[in-house]
């Protein structure tokens, strides 16, 4: 039997308060957790989420990294990423799930990529913080709970102000922290362009040619910012992404190794074959095996 392929939730799918696309979702975690069992499995989100944990034990893997769930921990979700818990009976918290177009109706000028927390290529989906800055973040999730559960007038306009709110006050904590990528201005906002430009493209083996064309820039010059913003190469970046979606097609799907290899682009599956052993050790298989 073929393994079925990884559910993919809509926001839709918890009952989300909506305006035609425009999905906004709020709940206590532990309310959540016990309404919706089936998230336990690996799954996939079309939207994106802050969890705050106020209590509770556990771990919660993103896309084959395992990190540790406890008290005073923010978690964040992009849209595409792969995650799977394993949690105490007491697990609580809140969280929020929205869509971009949610916030980008309110916000039209800003672009959630900028939010570091939500950069995966570039930032990590976690930020431990203090019991002060915990009290303001539940203040603000409470704030937004109770304009959630209300029938007032405009509330999807005030959820739309505390959500840019919650962000804020997370990028700051954020930003105060060693794990943001320390880069600033113009290169920032390249490199989010480039980035979205990976996500869209990396399927089809692009030179750093044609997405600096695309970005009106030099190749040296977007070598030149990620190598000293990142420490990582312009080809590496768009090869992680696809070792990212390698992997997740062999744990999360039931294609062959010569499947996944022609599904990235791969015109020779043995190529994809060294690639894949250069920079896991492992053969495709063998990686499928380890990770069931």
């Amino acid at each position: 039997m073929p393994k079925p392929q990884l559910p993919v939730y809509q926001i839709q799918d918890f009952n989300a308060q909506a305006q035609k696309e425009q999905y906004f979702y709020l709940s206590s975690f532990a309310a959540h957790l016990q309404e919706h069992l089936f998230i336990r499995e690996p799954h996939k989100h079309s939207f994106y989420i802050v969890l705050l944990i106020t209590q509770g034990k556990g771990t919660h893997t993103i896309d084959f990294k395992k990190y540790e769930v406890e008290p005073d921990t923010v978690f964040f979700m992009a849209p595409g990423q792969v995650h799977s818990w394993e949690l105490s009976d007491d697990a609580d918290g809140f969280v929020a799930f929205f869509t971009p177009e949610f916030y980008l109706r309110e916000f039209p000028h800003k672009e959630l990529f900028s939010f570091p927390f939500f950069n995966t290529l570039l930032n990590k989906p976690v930020l431990s913080v203090t019991p002060d800055e915990k009290h303001a973040l539940v203040r603000a999730f409470q704030l937004m709970q109770q304009e959630y559960v209300s029938k007032e007038l405009m509330r999807s306009e005030m959820l739309s102000r505390y959500l840019d709110v919650l962000l804020i006050r997370l990028t700051r904590i954020y930003h105060a922290q060693e794990n943001v990528a320390e880069v600033q201005g113009g290169e920032l906002s390249l490199l989010q362009k480039f980035v979205i430009l990976v996500e869209q493209q990396y399927k089809e083996h692009l030179p750093v040619t044609a997405y600096a064309d695309q970005l009106n820039v030099t190749a040296k010059h977007l070598k030149e910012v990620c190598k000293q913003s990142l420490g990582k190469t312009t080809n590496e970046l768009v090869q992680e992404r696809l070792l990212l979606e390698a992997q997740r097609l062999l744990v999360h799907s039931g294609l062959t190794a010569s499947q996944i290899a022609a599904d990235l682009g791969y015109l020779d599956a043995a190529y994809f074959f060294r690639f894949f052993k250069k920079h896991t050790r492992l053969t495709p298989e063998q990686f499928r095996s380890q990770n069931k």
